[in-house]
């Protein structure tokens, strides 16, 4: 309950409406669910059982109308009237057969089906015993043959009697849903009555509660509450309003004390327009004082400035030239890494020519062995040449001389390798060499690599001093726009205190539209008048307290000034004043 207290009236009306929609859309849910199975059942009853009625009908009348075929071919007297009889007996009985189809789709009950299967094998055996009753007839005695139509006309009646059963049982199925259709009429009709009834009942509970509800939030008629709106929009702030029907939380309980503030609001106005206009000469008077040191202090600003430019150009001099150096020693980094490459492309050299050398030395070792085992096939030859005698001579003096060549080629050899061996080792000297002399020009590319560092840092300090310059420089501008425009802004506040006694006088004017009642405005003009009385001798007072402050605080603040943040540009404009509040004039 308390929720529903709490709804707004919006949300109270929609939510009776919607309740009301609720009912009449159930109400025509059970209508349309009512209609939607009364249309089932008809369907169901004409579909089902009405046509499958006409097809049992029609079955009986065929086998009813096959009987009589019979008797007419047995009382034929002519062969062509007996063959038209068999005929027709034959047609008969496709008619049956061919109303039986449907018919057996028309019952859902196993029951149902097995009657009309067991119609349909009673027929075919009244078909076959008539057919031989004809034949019969037509070939045999007519005692035989009577006898045949006697058990023919027997098996028509049982079938008969089976088709009038299956019509029987369609009519029992179509009663039984005319019955459920007329309880289902009745039921709905019962419930669609409830329901309207219900809904009724509660469409005018739910308009008892919110009119009493409204009621009871306006706190009155609309017409009173209305009346008292106009008055109090007019000024006229003396009715007395009748809160004897209203409610905590009424709007008529509202208007009573907006009325009761109105009144207050109205009498502080006034005796507030007295104090502004009492005041307004003492914010002249120091306007007129804060003007003239905001002057001077622009003064001093604009000089602190032009000194600010002068650092900066000499600070950016600096930078520039630390930027020299700074290159400088990056090209001289760049001279010393690439003599470190040079050496260490030397080293490699070295080791090349080393290793060539090895390989020199290790062939001819090769040439002193092959001049050795020379000299042995030599000496074996001239032993073969001395056993030979007379005819070994000529081969002797050859091998001798192979043996000297032999000789000759180890002791060359031998001194090629004292060569090789002596360049060997002045080249692995020379390397060392170079190897100390690229240690060296490493440490002196690290070397020149720190001090290009160092320099950079240099040149980056010194660039931030220039940007921190620079936004000094910029910061004392500003500071310096600032303090003039808000030399111009209390120029234009002495002026503007001036008009606000005028205003003053004119809001004075302006509140005395509301009447207030004679209590009211006894009270508030005696105040008013004392208040005025009062307020010059205080205002001089203040106002000489306020000089003597800002006189002593005058030096310290120019001195601190340099450690103040600089305040954001504020943009005047000079058709609309904005209002300065009282921190503003204590920070000057």
């Amino acid at each position: 309950m308390k929720r529903v207290k709490s709804l707004t009236v919006k949300a109270k009306l929609i939510g009776g409406f919607l309740v009301v929609a609720a009912v009449a859309a159930l109400i025509g849910a059970v209508g349309l669910f009512a209609l939607g199975r009364v249309d089932n059942l008809a369907i169901q009853m004409y579909e089902r059982e009405i046509v499958g009625l006409r097809y049992a009908a029609d079955t009986r009348g065929q086998v009813i109308g096959a009987g009589g075929a019979v008797r007419a071919v047995m009382l034929a007297k002519t062969e062509a009237e007996s063959q038209a009889g068999i005929e027709l007996l034959k047609r008969r009985f496709a008619n049956a057969y061919a109303n039986l189809e449907p018919l057996d789709g028309l019952f859902v009950t196993d029951t149902g089906k097995a009657a009309v299967r067991q119609a349909r094998a009673s027929i075919q055996e009244f078909e076959r015993a008539a057919l031989q009753a004809v034949a019969l007839d037509r070939d045999t005695s007519s005692a035989q043959a009577a006898q045949q139509v006697q058990k023919a006309l027997d098996l028509m009646a049982r079938v008969e009697t089976e088709m009038h059963q299956l019509v029987d049982r369609k009519q029992q199925n179509a009663k039984a849903l005319d019955e459920e259709i007329t309880q289902l009429y009745r039921d709905m009709r019962v419930l669609s009555l409830s329901l309207t009834a219900a809904g009724v009942l509660l469409a005018i509970a739910l308009g008892w509660l919110l009119t009493r509800g409204l009621t009871r939030q306006l706190g009155g008629e609309p017409a009173d509450v209305a009346r008292i709106a106009t008055a109090i929009a007019k000024g006229d702030l003396t009715n007395e309003i009748d809160q004897s029907q209203a409610v905590d939380g009424s709007i008529v309980q509202a208007i009573a004390r907006m009325q009761s503030s109105l009144r207050e609001v109205v009498a502080a106005v006034r005796s507030g327009s007295i104090n502004i206009a009492g005041g307004s000469s003492q914010i002249a008077a120091g306007s007129t004082d804060l003007s003239q040191r905001t002057e001077e202090q622009a003064a001093n600003l604009t000089e602190t400035a032009s000194a600010m430019e002068e650092l900066a150009g000499t600070v950016k001099s600096n930078s520039d030239v630390a930027q020299q150096a700074a290159q400088m020693a990056q090209s001289a980094s760049g001279a010393a890494h690439r003599g470190g490459s040079v050496v260490s492309d030397v080293v490699h050299t070295m080791e090349d020519i080393n290793a060539a050398s090895r390989r020199i030395v290790d062939i001819i070792g090769v040439i002193d062995s092959i001049a050795f085992q020379t000299n042995i096939l030599a000496l074996n030859a001239a032993v073969e040449a001395a056993r030979a005698g007379e005819q070994g001579r000529g081969f002797a003096v050859v091998a001798s001389e192979v043996r000297t060549l032999a000789q000759k080629s180890a002791a060359a050899a031998k001194d090629i390798k004292s060569l090789i061996d002596d360049s060997v080792a002045k080249v692995e000297a020379g390397s060392q060499m170079v190897d100390a002399a690229g240690e060296a020009m490493r440490e002196i590319v690290q070397q020149v690599q720190r001090v290009t560092d160092l320099i950079s840092e240099i040149s980056a300090a010194t660039r931030e001093q220039t940007t921190g310059i620079a936004q000094v420089n910029e910061a004392v501008l500003q500071l310096s726009d600032v303090t003039q425009q808000n030399a111009a802004l209390v120029e234009e506040s002495a002026s503007a205190s001036g008009s606000l006694n005028e205003q003053a006088g004119a809001l004075v004017e302006v509140v005395s539209v509301f009447r207030l009642g004679q209590e009211h405005e006894l009270q508030r003009s005696a105040q008013g008048v004392a208040a005025a009385s009062a307020r010059p001798q205080d205002a001089r007072s203040s106002g000489r307290a306020i000089h003597a402050q800002t006189a002593a605080r005058a030096p310290a603040a120019q001195s601190a000034a340099g450690l103040k943040p600089v305040p954001p540009k504020r943009s005047l404009t000079m058709g609309k004043q904005e209002p300065v509040r009282e921190e503003e004039w204590e920070e000057f």
